[in-house]
């Protein structure tokens, strides 16, 4: 399902197209939000992390170059939204993914959106078989030995044996393969400090995760990734822009390429 943020100044045009994307319920665009200036939408879509951003031009004091400066790598695509085509023309050969001229024409807009959308798809689709991928060519024969300290005791365990680990107030439960919990008197920071840091991965708050027990990532509005057991743990919106990109070097470091 393809996230949208809009960009627009004007209220009755930003409700024109926001009833325009009505017409599509057959792509399954969900619009995540809107702002009135760049800034404020640089802002949005960092909150976001849309699939697509519809950004009116056509804005007094706008500037491109300071809006992009915000996402040195964006993994959303822009449609310029604009009044004059040669600015359109200009701007979309360093920015835009596509544009629509004003008026707008509800077929040009199906067309944009069907192209778009089809390539979000394909790209997160490319995005889970990859890392699947990589991530069973690489797995690691073995982890390293730990010591929890627990209340009558203490266990041994290596991290090998260790699907992720879940904040509990201000402990941590860990999880192991088999299925055991062990409660523990750390916090996930600590719990990322003592482990790895080659196979563990913070993919949320909440969350620390053994990236070798991951089968697939997905970016939706609500990102996720899938353990090899089939259980969804929630990948936070600030990390799902480059989840990928890092566990794959954390892969590549690990195997020792």
């Amino acid at each position: 399902m393809p996230t949208v943020v809009i960009i627009n100044d004007q209220e009755n045009a930003l409700n024109t197209l926001i009833g325009m994307l009505g017409n599509f319920n057959s792509l399954q665009l969900n619009i995540t939000g809107s702002a009135s200036h760049l800034e404020e939408g640089a802002k949005l879509i960092e909150q976001q992390n849309p699939d697509i951003v519809f950004l009116d031009i056509d804005q007094p004091e706008q500037n491109l170059d300071s809006f992009y400066s915000h996402f040195k790598e964006p993994s959303f695509k822009v449609i310029l939204v604009t009044a004059y085509l040669q600015d359109a023309i200009t701007a979309s050969k360093n920015y835009a993914f596509d544009y629509l001229l004003k008026p707008l024409n509800l077929n040009d807009l199906q067309i944009i959106l069907q192209r778009i959308s089809q390539q979000v798809l394909i790209e997160q689709k490319t995005q889970e078989i990859d890392f699947s991928y990589q991530n069973e060519a690489a797995a690691p024969s073995g982890g390293a030995n730990v010591i929890f300290d627990v209340e009558n005791g203490f266990i041994f365990e290596n991290t090998s044996n260790i699907e992720y680990c879940k904040a509990n107030q201000s402990n941590a439960l860990v999880i192991l393969h088999n299925g055991k919990e062990i409660q523990i008197a750390k916090s996930l920071k600590q719990l990322a400090d003592q482990f790895p840091s080659a196979s563990f991965y913070r993919v949320h708050k909440t969350y620390l995760v053994n990236i070798y027990y991951i089968r697939r990532f997905v970016k939706a509005k609500e990102s996720y990734v899938i353990l090899k057991n089939g259980l969804r743990i929630p990948v936070a919106v600030r990390m799902s822009t480059h989840i990928t990109r890092d566990i794959k070097e954390m892969i590549k470091g690990g195997s020792g390429s």
